[in-house]
């Protein structure tokens, strides 16, 4: 009998959500076939058996979060009678947010929310043996951090100890008779509905979203653009993309413009280092693209685009979307960017008000151009006109700051053709 544990998948990856078995019990497998499709913070990627055998036991079921070196296939290498499958693991708290560092709270919060009994219930329970380290996952620990908990000191009650959402909360919880919190509402059940578990990449989403929507306070800048010379300089530029091969769309020129506009505003090519609560101003400008795929929003990015001219962006841009849609992104794809673009112009719509991608603290939405009437020296000309509408961390970014941005943006936008010394 030979028990495969989920490998190593990525660095700094700890455990990853089971999306799909590909083989079931009582198959046979072989060397190197894919058996399962396993979700981490930055990638799915498909887990191989390392050895051939028949399939006895499978651990986990979809939505489960599967701990990098834990059971995950048993396999008969002998080929001999099937063994009784294990039952599949209970779900266990969900995979954390892409986030790298946890959230340092203000002194006055880790006040208000610093212990001051233990619920009896978790007071009960035996404490972990001195230097064990907590088992919990990444998005449990943001927000102990969040609350100015020590996690190491908080029973936990889930699976092997694990340390939930539910145990933070019983840990803060007054000892002296507290209030049953009020219950969630649940919608009226209705004939014919149909409930959908979220897993996978929209759970991701979610998590995302909520992260960044929590930590952040946001505001968004809308300015427009006359894209009237940006039209007629992709225009004159697309045979030469066609000649080789390339499909040239209207994100390079602005990905070449923010590297412009970046030298004078640098602390908007940014993260955050929330546990240091540091503003990180990165050197390089890797930009990541908003993706619409089959599976959910992915966001692959583009690295030291400062280096790159606007054919060599193009391409890049198709190739690395299009690995992305089929599923085929390698989880350096997905790491390291320093701002964010989301365009939905192909789609319509005029402007947004997109939520960071945390923890970069700007974003900018590029929306549809779209021809319309514009008063020009005096008179009513029609325009190909497109709004920029890009949201910022107000804890770092001033308004003032990114109503200068946006304008210098705007500018060598109205301008490009100042872009072609930046073609390199």
């Amino acid at each position: 009998m030979y028990v495969f544990e989920l490998p190593e998948i990525g660095e700094g990856v700890v455990e990853g959500e089971m999306v799909r078995w590909l083989v079931k019990v009582g198959d046979t497998v072989a060397t190197d076939q894919p058996i399962c499709e396993i979700m981490t913070d930055k990638a799915t990627v498909e887990i191989s058996s390392p050895r051939s055998g028949k399939v006895v036991g499978l651990n986990g079921k979809p939505g489960d979060v599967i701990k990098v070196h834990s059971p995950l296939m048993h396999l008969d290498l002998g080929g001999g009678a099937a063994a009784p499958a294990p039952e599949p693991a209970a779900a266990t708290a969900p995979v954390a947010t892409p986030a790298p560092t946890a959230v340092k709270p203000a002194p006055a919060a880790a006040a208000v929310l610093a212990p001051v009994a233990l619920h009896p219930a978790v007071a009960a329970k035996m404490p972990r043996p001195p230097g064990e380290k907590a088992l919990a996952s990444p998005a449990v620990r943001h927000d102990a951090k969040a609350r100015g908990l020590d996690i190491e000191a908080v029973p936990g009650s889930g699976r092997d100890g694990r340390v939930t959402r539910a145990d933070l909360e019983a840990y803060v919880t007054p000892a002296v008779e507290p209030k049953a919190p009020p219950a969630l509402s649940s919608p009226a059940p209705g004939q014919g509905d149909e409930r959908v578990k979220i897993i996978g990449i929209r759970r991701k989403i979610s998590e995302k979203m909520v992260q960044a929507w929590r930590t952040a306070p946001h505001f968004t800048y809308v300015d427009e653009v006359d894209a009237s010379r940006l039209v007629e300089m992709r225009k004159s530029l697309l045979p030469l993309a066609e000649s080789r091969g390339v499909r040239l769309s209207y994100l390079p020129f602005v990905m070449k413009a923010l590297c412009v506009v970046f030298r004078e505003f640098p602390t908007l090519n940014a993260v955050m280092d929330e546990e240091a609560f540091e503003l990180v101003v990165r050197r390089d400008v890797n930009i990541g693209i908003a993706t619409d795929t089959p599976a959910g929003l992915y966001v692959p990015v583009l690295k030291r685009v400062q280096e790159k001219n606007v054919l060599e962006l193009a391409r890049e841009i198709t190739e690395i979307t299009e690995r992305t849609r089929s599923g085929k992104g390698r989880i350096d794809d997905f790491s390291g960017g320093s701002f964010t673009i989301t365009s939905v112009g192909n789609i319509g719509g005029r402007f947004a008000t997109p939520i960071l991608n945390h923890p970069e603290v700007a974003i900018l939405g590029v929306n549809q151009i779209h021809d319309r009437p514009v008063a020009v020296n005096g008179q009513v000309l029609v325009r190909p006109m497109m709004y920029l509408s890009p949201s910022f961390d107000h804890r770092v970014i001033d308004g003032a700051v990114a109503a200068r941005f946006v304008s210098a943006l705007k500018a060598a936008l109205e301008n490009p053709w100042s872009l072609v010394l930046e073609l390199r």
